[in-house]
């Protein structure tokens, strides 16, 4: 992220390198739609002085769902390949060294980048004219929202770009920064805006579902925790709305089922209007202390 931080580190006392190193918690699913940002919502308003991390770049909906409103933001920006027409020869190097396809070269013009350029700056190592210089491309923001004592930094893709990894990264590490106790609201499903997500996180909380496809899918995101070596932890959502064998799943892989949280209609509406279940449902903030204990333990905190 290029530009000033959101704001300075703030100065611990003289103790603070003697206290615990801060948990990160990382809430994703395989799929969308079971529950996720409800659960990392509820967890925020359970445990006291946690620090919020919204990085469903594509649509963050966290501070909305809490009522936190932004009051500082950062621009994030990618490396962008700028072609001295006057250099360029056309050998076509650049084009044939992206890896990614994001140089277009059509007959005697100079090469041109497209939206699939990931700011990696080979172009510009290969080019023996060294007619490729970059600038900065705008992709995103990340935005330091507040409601009370509580603070979430959201990032935001800008609309129409097509790499969220960026903002994500931005967004994290401007979170991290402050060395408090984290949850990230991650992407949904597997791929790099999800991994991307999770993998700073001491501990990640899979909420899934007990349906055919979030069986299917969870079992993705299982295997993909494994790859990264992450210790992780399963919640079910709507427990006892479906048959799927989730707990059976989750113990093939070595991971704990963390809780079960059944259907219930009282706390369907109080998210229908943007409460958290945890302001409502003593059982759900029975839940988020339980989660958040288990994390503690399993990062050895």
């Amino acid at each position: 992220m290029r530009g000033q931080r959101l704001r300075p580190r703030y100065r611990r006392g003289p103790f603070s390198l003697m206290e615990r190193k801060a948990l990160k918690v990382a809430v994703a699913s395989g799929k969308g739609g079971t529950g996720k940002s409800c659960v990392a919502a509820s967890l925020l308003v359970t445990i006291p002085g946690l620090l919020g991390a919204d990085v469903d770049v594509e649509e963050p909906n966290l501070a909305l769902l809490l009522g936190a409103e932004a009051y500082a933001s950062s621009l994030v920006e990618t490396p962008w390949p700028v072609i001295d027409d006057g250099l360029c020869d056309r050998c076509g190097e650049c084009v044939r060294a992206c890896r990614f396809g994001a140089l277009y070269m059509f007959g005697g013009a100079s090469p041109s980048p497209n939206d699939l350029c990931h700011g990696c700056g080979v172009c510009s190592m290969v080019c023996p004219k060294k007619a490729i210089s970059e600038t900065g491309r705008p992709v995103g923001e990340v935005r330091l929202c507040r409601k009370g004592d509580l603070e979430i930094f959201e990032g935001r893709l800008r609309v129409g770009m097509p790499n969220p990894v960026p903002v994500i990264g931005a967004a994290i590490e401007a979170a991290l920064a402050e060395g408090r106790d984290l949850v990230i609201d991650s992407p949904p499903g597997t791929s790099c805006p999800m991994v991307s997500a999770v993998r700073k996180a001491d501990v990640v909380v899979l909420v899934t579902e007990p349906t055919p496809f979030g069986y299917a899918d969870l079992d993705l995101a299982l295997q993909v925790i494994r790859d990264l070596g992450l210790p992780a932890m399963t919640v079910i959502n709507r427990a006892d709305l479906g048959e799927a064998d989730i707990e059976g799943l989750s113990g093939r892989y070595g991971v704990p089922v963390a809780a079960r949280l059944p259907f219930s209609r009282t706390v369907a509406e109080s998210y229908a209007i943007g409460d958290p279940p945890a302001l409502i449902d003593p059982d759900w903030r029975e839940a988020m202390v339980g989660i958040w204990d288990r994390a503690r333990k399993v990062a050895g905190r």
